[in-house]
């Protein structure tokens, strides 16, 4: 397992893997969630930063975001 995961890393670190691996796209429903900016999901804080540059950014009800986790 340790060698599996270390050739891994050595192909992530080199830049020969996809970064549509690391990619996740969850649904949105703004308005249903805490008020809380901590309590929001990846998706729905990355739909938020995106409607501050672009008030028409705003997705619709159950829309994918795409994201990055890090």
């Amino acid at each position: 397992v340790k060698t599996y995961l270390q050739r891994q890393w050595k192909r992530i670190l080199s830049g020969r893997v996809s970064l549509k691996d690391f990619i996740f796209a969850k649904e949105v429903r703004l308005g249903t969630y805490s008020a809380r900016i901590s309590s929001l999901p990846p998706a729905a804080i990355v739909a938020t930063k995106a409607m501050r540059v672009d008030r028409r950014a705003e997705p619709r009800y159950a829309e994918r975001i795409p994201y990055v986790n890090k």
